[in-house]
């Protein structure tokens, strides 16, 4: 079918998907369940295998992330040729794979580890294991050719996270429908979001200096500066003592401060930040959503709600593996509960 009967088709099948899937309200139920059998139930509609429960936690987290895939690359199919930066999104799982792989060799482990299958999408030559030459062969990860020694892993975990951001980039500067200026805006402030927040852990929680923050920051011009696109927000707060509020009052994002009262010892919480971020970007993504059933923001919009629910379900069984509070855990994921 033509791209825009697709486009028609994609979004009906993708409401039904959602209307199944714990968004928005029905976020809630995920924290209702009583142990993690109950909510293996709960989300597959099977009885859990009868597994230790460290073990079925993880198995709970890599279904449900395998469930997604399948349901977004589903999605896809019913294009003839789907847009570039729609296929792009899943070069997130493509670096887990990597680092799944890498991390299986550094430890010298001899079985096949467990993958996020992407179907025709794959790009990995996973089939070539344990080669991990091979496996990146021809591929953007190509220079990703050898395990790397145990105290340079970080920094090619981030390379990889790093291109990803910049091949995503690039990827969203190739859609010309008439969807792109919404697509863009939000793709943009989402990339820039997430930067600052990365910003403001590394600096409150590592306390690391400016610019040690500044070169674990991702961007897409030459160099990580206060101009790139994905660098702006964080660079706003690299000035700004972390226990002054008076340096905050006038931040661009002070509505989503941690509370201070005067006289009180105060210094900004980053995961309160995120936190609230969290809970306006799901009410924003589900108006882009409905907003622009005709276009690619509309698949684009049912993966980041994915993911939202990927991350309330891991939040449900840490929530149960820890016996953590149920509203903390909520509210940790993002959900507002104030009506409950």
């Amino acid at each position: 079918m033509d791209y825009s009967s697709a486009s028609s088709f994609v979004y009906s099948k993708a409401c039904g998907m959602l209307g199944k899937s714990f968004v928005g309200e029905n976020a809630q139920k995920l924290f209702d369940a009583r142990s993690l059998s109950e909510l293996w139930e709960l989300i597959f509609k099977t009885p859990a295998p009868q597994t230790p429960e460290v073990m079925l936690a993880n198995h709970l987290e890599y279904e449900a992330i395998r469930k997604f895939v399948k349901e977004y690359t589903t999605l896809l199919s019913y294009y003839d040729k789907p847009h570039s930066f729609l296929i792009a999104l899943l070069t997130r799982y493509e670096v887990e794979n990597l680092k799944t792989i890498s991390a299986s060799l550094g430890w010298n482990e001899q079985k096949q580890p467990r993958f996020v299958n992407l179907g025709e999408y794959q790009i990995l030559h996973i089939e070539k294991w344990p080669d991990i030459a091979k496996i990146t062969e021809g591929t953007p990860f190509e220079w990703y050719n050898q395990v790397p020694p145990q105290n340079e892993h970080w920094e090619w975990d981030y390379k990889l996270d790093l291109k990803e951001f910049q091949y995503l980039w690039k990827e969203l500067n190739k859609i010309h429908d008439s969807s792109r200026q919404d697509l863009f805006n939000y793709v943009q402030k989402d990339y820039a979001l997430k930067n600052m927040l990365w910003a403001l852990r590394l600096k409150v929680y590592y306390k690391m200096t400016n610019e040690q923050v500044i070169s674990h920051l991702f961007f897409v011009n030459e160099n990580p500066d206060a101009n790139d696109p994905l660098c702006s927000y964080a660079f706003d707060v690299l000035n700004r003592e972390i226990d002054n509020y008076e340096q905050w009052a006038d931040w661009r994002f002070s509505e989503y401060l941690n509370p201070h009262e005067d006289g009180e010892v105060w210094s900004i919480n980053p995961m309160w930040v995120e936190q609230k971020l969290r809970q306006e970007d799901s009410k924003k993504m589900l108006h882009l959503f409905h907003q622009n059933p005709m276009t690619d923001i509309c698949l684009v919009m049912f993966y980041r709600l994915k993911q939202q629910e990927l991350n309330c379900i891991r939040a449900a069984v840490e929530a149960l593996r820890l016996h953590a509070d149920r509203e903390d855990a909520m509210n940790a994921a993002g959900i507002v509960f104030e009506n409950l």
